[in-house]
């Protein structure tokens, strides 16, 4: 394979990982921030109280805003992993929930952080 070639493969991969974990978190951070029923839950049953609902919908809708900033991609993907990493973690520890989709999203993440760290 060529170098162009492997070059249009990576662009494309970023650029996909991009959109997907942008949206999930857009989608993700406005649940939290508007309390749905589930989300309202979820935080309680964590014991830390709303307030750590609020704190990790609005960064996740910053990590979401970041990735699409050129030179901020890379800060964008690793504060999406601190929060999904973290739902990952309480999935397992506190709240015994399949960790299935939080471990998926902190892997993307990680992955697109990876692809666009600086050399």
């Amino acid at each position: 394979m060529s170098t162009n070639s492997t070059l249009k493969i990576r662009t494309t991969v970023i650029v996909v990982l991009k959109i997907f974990l942008c949206l999930s978190f857009l989608l993700i951070g406005v649940f939290k921030l508007s309390g749905t029923a589930q989300t309202i839950q979820l935080f309680k049953a964590i014991g830390w109280g709303q307030w750590f609902r609020y704190l990790t919908g609005i960064l996740d809708i910053i990590g979401a805003v970041l990735l699409f900033l050129p030179r901020w991609t890379f800060y964008g993907a690793l504060i999406l992993v601190c929060t999904i990493g973290s739902a990952t973690l309480f999935c397992l520890i506190s709240l015994h929930n399949d960790p299935a989709v939080p471990l998926t999203l902190t892997l993307l993440a990680v992955l697109l952080a990876w692809m666009t760290r600086s050399r």
